[in-house]
């Protein structure tokens, strides 16, 4: 079940806050803090680029140190804290220290994440001045989840939340919660421990830490890797989930109605960041059927939300199915070329685009001009794509490509 209008601090025992501490130009909000009112049990994913930002490597070191001890996460937006070497690693040690003397927490309590420019050191007289500020607009409820919801964004138009709830296998209801951001360099390749996809989600159950690492690994799989807006993987992608027993009854481990709402969570989380890419115009969503395995079925659907031909066209309302067969063909899954069927499925009508390997009659007259007329009025585009190799099945998001995107990231460092 659904909570319109929630966020992160939906389940009990959560709060969070949003405030301007002057890091960015524009004077947006750009310090963020979520809380966990007890000790939480807490899992994280990061970035597979190897060049990692100072924050994910912190973070990473924290949660080895105390997964079953962390109060929260602090986000820093406006300055993503890459490539400044050990000297950026001091910094942030040095405003989680300040962040959990002012809100009154042990050491190791807090867990670090930066997004924005790579290359600047931190300023952390700055960021320490906006802490007061930060604790006295921290609680719970919608307006200060939301105010945190926007603090963590960058070129972002709009923040993202979700909020759920169900019944365990023993009848214990429990709530879900969550926030992220995202709008560029998006194409995160999240691995456990080992602009910028950030995503923080909350929960109430009773969940052990190395439990809680396997469902979100499980559901980042599913959700934020299958996102794609522009093919670049930040060195700051981060996915914490912080689990705080509120909910009492049992450990949830292995309970299967925990998992699916982690996953349908995090899968609502990565649509909003993928319909809200860098000058984004339209959803591209693609689901691959029949697929071998599941492996296939993934690189088949990230190969053609990935393609930089298939968005363009996507944005031009182009019915340009070679595109997309292309993406197809260099994706690495096994497929006969023979046997492809392509559709734009629609909640009222399923267009062939592919008819066993070739172009569907009639796109190259009438039909075509149909098509883009269709493409031109949906603000999501769904593709549904046959593989006729086996059962597995896959969902990837991604969204079109503007000339907006290009006029953002030319002056994006400016």
């Amino acid at each position: 079940m659904s909570r319109a209008l929630r966020g992160a601090t939906y389940p009990r025992g959560f709060r969070a806050g949003g405030v301007a501490c002057g890091l960015k130009r524009s004077g947006r909000p750009d310090l963020a803090v979520l809380l966990s009112q007890q000790p939480a049990e807490a899992a994280g994913v990061f970035t597979t680029n190897t060049l990692k930002a100072a924050p994910v490597l912190l973070g990473e070191e924290i949660l080895r140190r105390n997964p079953s001890g962390i109060r929260g996460v602090l986000t820093v937006s406006g300055v993503a804290n890459a490539m400044t070497g050990p000297e950026g690693i001091e910094d942030n040690r040095r405003v989680l220290l300040g962040a959990e003397q002012c809100f009154g927490l042990p050491a190791d309590a807090l867990l670090p994440a930066c997004t924005g420019v790579i290359g600047p050191r931190l300023p952390v007289e700055t960021v320490l001045s906006g802490l007061v500020p930060l604790r006295e607009a921290t609680g719970a409820g919608r307006s200060c989840e939301r105010a945190a919801a926007h603090a963590i964004l960058t070129t972002d138009t709009r923040a993202k939340q979700v909020a759920l709830s169900g019944r365990l296998a023993d009848g214990t209801r429990v709530r879900v919660g969550g926030m992220a951001k995202g709008s560029g360099m998006i194409a995160p390749r999240l691995g456990p421990p080992h602009a910028t996809t950030l995503g923080y989600l909350t929960t109430d159950a009773r969940v052990h830490a190395p439990a809680l690492a396997r469902m979100l690994a499980d559901g980042v799989e599913r959700s934020f890797n299958m996102v794609s807006v522009d093919g670049d993987t930040s060195t700051n992608d981060t996915v914490y989930l912080l689990a705080n027993g509120r909910a009492g009854g049992p450990y949830a481990d292995a309970d299967p109605a925990l998992r699916a709402l982690m996953v349908t969570a995090l899968e609502s989380l990565a649509r909003q960041v993928a319909r809200d890419g860098e000058g984004a115009t339209k959803l591209l969503t693609v689901t691959v059927r029949g697929a071998r395995n599941l492996a296939d079925a993934r690189s088949a659907a990230r190969a053609v939300v990935g393609s930089t031909l298939v968005k363009a066209a996507v944005f031009g309302a182009d019915p340009n199915v070679g595109r997309i067969a292309c993406a197809l063909g260099y994706s690495g899954a096994r497929l006969d070329p023979e046997r492809i069927d392509v559709s734009l499925r629609t909640a009222h009508q399923a267009v062939p685009l592919i008819v066993e390997g070739r172009p569907a009659a009639g796109l190259d007259n009438g039909g075509g001009k149909r098509v883009r007329e269709l493409l031109r009025r949906l603000d999501e585009v769904p593709l549904e794509i046959a593989l006729h190799e086996g059962r597995a099945a896959a969902t990837a998001w991604g969204c079109d490509l503007s000339y907006s995107y290009v006029q953002i990231n030319a002056a994006y460092h400016t």
